[in-house]
């Protein structure tokens, strides 16, 4: 067959033999106007993603750019504590929110100062003189606060903990429920604590960043002069690591008062004169320390003492 007889055949419907079109895509010349449009830093960063999304093709998949995302975990149902405390490190504050365990958390700015909660106060005139002087200063360092420690929203909140760090009752157990399994996980790392001391953890699903968990003394009627120096060293030693990580907020429930026996007076006056001389110490160094009580009794004892320890100005 002569070649147009060979021609005519191929063109016939049907017939016609087409090369393969090739992958949808922006032809080289739209690709090489946009690059120059762009700058010469925006051609070497195109290059080098039509490379690999060119090697994708080829591996027959296509790539897509940012290549990989961050991991999310979630809280709730995550078993690898340390994943999750790796995780909650590289959010935001405001990233952190949406892993509480609770929506009606309570932020430090809205915890009043000893300053200003003793403006609202008749505070009766002392018989004698306060123990320390008067310092305003102080006073916005230290607060007063009755509700739930585990909505509060600070740096820490320290836990009154039993020596196993594995919960318990009390505010023990509150505090171990609402930041959920992963906290118990890591204390269990923690191989105990012994009285008067402290070891840290993450908070997992507490508005609080950290939780530090200390063992206070069992003292049933008059305390002894150690038991006292225990319960002083659990407030000492929780500050100690607030320093340590950097942290500036921290809120105190009532250690060692609960089950533990401890009287409830004798336990404030330690308390208020170790929080009081630890900041005369360290006042630059945090924002505000909180002491969280939850029962009516405690309330009203603080607020009998507190004026001995941090006079109104």
């Amino acid at each position: 067959m002569s070649l147009p007889g060979r021609l005519a055949l191929l063109r016939a419907p049907g017939r016609l033999l087409r090369a393969p079109r090739p992958w949808p895509g922006p032809s080289a010349a739209a690709a090489r106007t946009r690059s120059s449009a762009l700058g010469p830093r925006a051609r070497t960063s195109a290059g080098v993603g039509d490379r690999g999304a060119a090697a994708g093709r080829r591996a027959g998949v296509r790539t897509w750019a940012p290549l990989a995302m961050a991991a999310k975990v979630d809280l709730n149902t995550s078993t690898d504590w340390k994943e999750a405390k790796s995780f909650l490190k590289g959010l935001s504050d405001k990233q952190r929110e949406e892993h509480y365990f609770c929506q009606d958390f309570i932020r430090l700015k809205k915890v009043p100062t000893w300053k200003e909660t003793a403006k609202g106060l008749a505070v009766k005139a002392e018989e004698k003189e306060p123990k320390y002087k008067k310092d305003k200063h102080l006073n916005e360092k230290i607060s007063l606060f009755r509700g739930d420690i585990t909505k509060l929203e600070v740096d820490a909140i320290v836990n009154a903990a039993n020596s196993s760090l594995l919960g318990g009752g009390g505010v023990d157990g509150c505090i171990h429920r609402a930041a959920g399994p992963l906290l118990t996980d890591e204390c269990r790392t923690l191989q105990n604590c012994e009285t008067g001391q402290a070891k840290i953890t993450g908070g997992y699903r507490l508005p609080a960043k950290y939780v530090i968990h200390t063992v206070g003394p069992i003292a049933y009627g008059e305390p002894s002069a150690s038991q006292a120096a225990e319960l002083r060293s659990c407030y000492l030693s929780s500050l100690a690591l607030l320093l340590e990580h950097g942290l500036r907020s921290a809120a105190f429930p009532c250690i060692s008062t609960g089950v533990f026996g401890y009287p409830n007076e004798a336990a404030a006056e330690v308390v208020l004169a170790a929080l009081r001389e630890w900041l005369e110490q360290h006042k630059d160094k945090v924002d505000r320390l909180i002491i969280c009580v939850f029962l009516e009794k405690d309330e009203s004892i603080y607020l009998q003492r507190l004026p001995h320890y941090f006079p109104v100005a």
